[in-house]
């Protein structure tokens, strides 16, 4: 077997079939066991977005060839496959299945092999067509400008592990390429979505991809992000907009402008206008970090004039400094001069750094006072986590009257993520505690220094004492003044719940819940 290197890009890699000859593609797919968990068990991978290319996994998946296996070679890896081989695994119907939608034909000149056309794979209980994710610089002609991003990706796999899941009426999923969102949306937890992609290319597959999985609530359009929805208000809103930063924009999925905001400044601009009191945006993008500007002051200036109606998550999980990362860049870049110039460009901008982040923006049902909050993700860290601070927030905001006696009132417990690290040195004969820091993956990633009596205070936080209490007991302890003031320990109080190091009853952690269950 060898990898397909395409001659040119089909403008219609497959054919629009019948409701029964789609029915029929899924039929053969579930009886292959034709599963992301499968795939994943079978390779050895934390999920199918780590699947690679054939090279990357060697062998793994040859051990064991069965219909699934095939499968996986054929429209994951794009490889030629005999069709005695193809013959063996799958039955007649099944092939006849594929060959009608166009997924599967001869190789040009070697009719005694076969080859996929398009990238066909499961993701969480749908199944995605696209453009190849692999191999794309590969093929003996350059990808087109409205190639399809793939599903597969990390980046990809990022964005899905962070948009809500909880039900909603209306959701839109903008820049949406394969239709992943919008896919997972109609099939689950959204009465109806809505897709927009700016390219043909992109909304052909979509279609084809709703009509793969059988949904009739999904609806494809196509436009320049909000165009083809003007008027409309939506409960939910995902993007995955191109954020790399381009002097010229060669692929639509990647490219932004000089500093890669210039898609996901206009998301923000117009999110007013479509989001509905009580609704959220979930946008996974790059923002760049400027000289005297802090980020989340940014997101709020491209939200405009309304700014004031919304609330601001941001979920930091990698940056990129320039100057340190210059060498590496260029390297990957492999064209000096282009990095060169880009590098440049941002450095007349006043970017000292980009930011790759997933920001939950939410726009208030009622009359309140709004939050803004800059998080940095762990690897623990997920959807609900940031549902979870938004709430949290939300509730304890400044200027809550009530907020001082809840906290008081509230039975704290210690989240089972926490860790205490500390260094003593050894002092006239005595080992005195030198340093001593709280440590959690969850629901963030976080480091904070403490006194060296917080130990013995979170020890006995198990969710049965108030926090009335515990400042009576470190109080008989002369630990702190008798004349501690409530209204300090209860800031502490919610210091330690923001940082996920305690937790409280109505606000339970959600991976803590897990870790406890």
């Amino acid at each position: 077997m060898s990898m397909i290197l395409k001659s040119e890009w089909r403008t219609e890699p497959f054919r629009h079939g019948t409701e029964a000859e789609f029915a029929r593609v899924r039929a053969l797919f579930q009886r292959a066991g034709y599963t992301d968990e499968a795939i994943s068990r079978r390779a050895g991978v934390p999920s199918i977005h780590h699947l690679g290319s054939a090279e990357e996994r060697g062998d793994l998946l040859r051990e064991s060839i069965d219909a699934m296996t095939l499968l996986l070679h054929i429209f994951c890896d794009g490889e030629y496959i005999p069709w005695r081989t193809v013959r063996e695994f799958l039955a007649a119907w099944e092939i006849e299945a594929l060959q009608t939608l166009g997924l599967l034909h001869d190789v040009p000149g070697s009719p005694d092999l076969s080859a996929a056309t398009v990238a066909l794979y499961p993701i969480q209980g749908v199944y995605v067509a696209g453009d190849r994710h692999v191999h794309l610089e590969a093929t003996q002609a350059r990808p087109p400008a409205d190639v399809v991003y793939s599903a597969l990706t990390p980046e990809a796999a990022r964005f899905l592990r962070f948009f809500p899941r909880d039900p909603r009426g209306d959701m839109l999923d903008l820049c949406s390429g394969t239709g992943i969102a919008a896919l997972l949306g109609a099939s689950s937890f959204a009465g109806h979505a809505w897709a927009v992609d700016i390219t043909e290319r992109s909304t052909r597959f979509v279609a084809f991809n709703a009509a793969l999985n059988g949904l009739r609530n999904l609806i494809i359009l196509r436009g320049d992000l909000y165009e083809p929805v003007a008027g409309q208000q939506f409960d939910l809103i995902v993007a995955h907009p191109p954020y790399v930063p381009a002097a010229e924009n060669e692929y639509v999925y990647r490219d932004a402008g000089v500093d890669g905001e210039e898609v996901t400044r206009r998301i923000l601009a117009s999110l007013h206008a479509h989001l509905r009191p009580g609704g959220q945006l979930c946008c996974n993008c790059l923002l760049a970090e400027r000289q005297g500007e802090p980020l989340e002051n940014r997101v709020r200036g491209m939200l405009g004039q309304n700014a004031g109606e919304f609330d601001v998550v941001i979920a930091q999980w990698a940056t990129q400094d320039l100057a340190p990362d210059y060498p590496r860049l260029a390297r990957e870049e492999h064209d000096l001069e282009a990095q060169t110039q880009r590098v440049l460009t941002l450095a007349r901008l006043g970017v000292e750094r980009l930011v790759f982040v997933v920001l939950i923006i939410q726009r208030r049902a009622t009359e309140r006072a709004v939050v803004t909050t800059r998080r940095l993700a762990s690897p623990h860290t997920g959807a609900a986590d940031l549902q979870w601070v938004l709430r949290w927030l939300v509730a304890n905001a400044d200027g809550d009257p009530g907020r001082l006696q809840r906290l008081l009132d509230s039975r704290p417990r210690t989240s089972p993520r926490t860790e205490l690290r500390s260094r003593s040195v050894l002092r006239d004969g005595e080992w005195l505690t030198d340093e001593c820091k709280l440590v959690t993956a969850s629901p963030f990633a976080v480091q904070a220094s403490c006194p060296p009596w917080y130990p013995m205070l979170l020890a006995r936080c198990d969710g049965t004492i108030t926090a009335r209490e515990h400042l009576q007991h470190i109080r008989d302890l002369k630990i702190v003044p008798e004349d501690a003031s409530p209204e300090a320990f209860a800031a502490m109080v919610r210091q330690l719940v923001d940082s996920g190091f305690l937790e409280i009853v109505e606000f339970p952690l959600p991976d803590a819940t897990a870790m406890r269950g």
